[in-house]
């Protein structure tokens, strides 16, 4: 069965994640910071599954087949997945911090600038991915070679195939998120 005829494809998982990171901020702005930590785990979750995929299946199978260039190199990929984590792990510590402090909504926009700068890094990361890794990845598999690392995944577009997998594999299925 073909899955995705461009590897490109699956970058639409980054849509769905800035999903799941919205709902968190929107929490926020409610100053409803349980739901906030609730939809920022839940990010964290879908990222580090994402990630797991790239640097274990993606990267390996780019660093062995394809042409890198100048900006494109497979330590940049994940040198920014660590300062993406690394943001995460900040934003968790920081929201039970918003429930002790005095003035909430200062506290708050504190947070939401923050998280700019880090989706800033997170825009900067896509665009990346789209210009350098995966249009390689494309030009040196076939589309077996897709489809085998298309199941492979821990994580996959909402709108992909196959959505709905073993219970070991932490995926979407398309009313929304949904983690295993």
């Amino acid at each position: 069965m073909t899955y995705v005829t461009s590897l490109i494809d699956l970058l639409e998982l980054h849509q769905d994640l800035d999903e799941i990171f919205l709902q968190h901020q929107r929490a926020l702005l409610r100053l409803d910071t349980e739901a906030a930590m609730q939809r920022l785990e839940e990010y964290e979750i879908a990222l580090t599954s994402h990630i797991a995929d790239e640097e274990e299946l993606v990267l390996p199978l780019y660093k062995e087949r394809a042409q890198i260039r100048l900006g494109a190199a497979p330590e940049i990929f994940t040198n920014e997945h660590t300062k993406l984590r690394s943001y995460v792990e900040l934003f968790k510590a920081e929201i039970p911090r918003l429930i002790e402090t005095k003035d909430r909504e200062r506290k708050t926009l504190w947070l939401l600038d923050s998280e700019t700068t880090f989706k800033r890094l997170v825009v900067h990361h896509d665009v990346r991915e789209r210009k350098f890794l995966y249009p390689e990845l494309d030009k040196v598999t076939s589309q077996k070679e897709k489809d085998e690392l298309f199941e492979k995944l821990r994580l996959r577009p909402v709108n992909r195939p196959l959505a709905m997998v073993q219970s070991n594999v932490i995926t979407f299925d398309n009313a929304g998120p949904l983690f295993s």
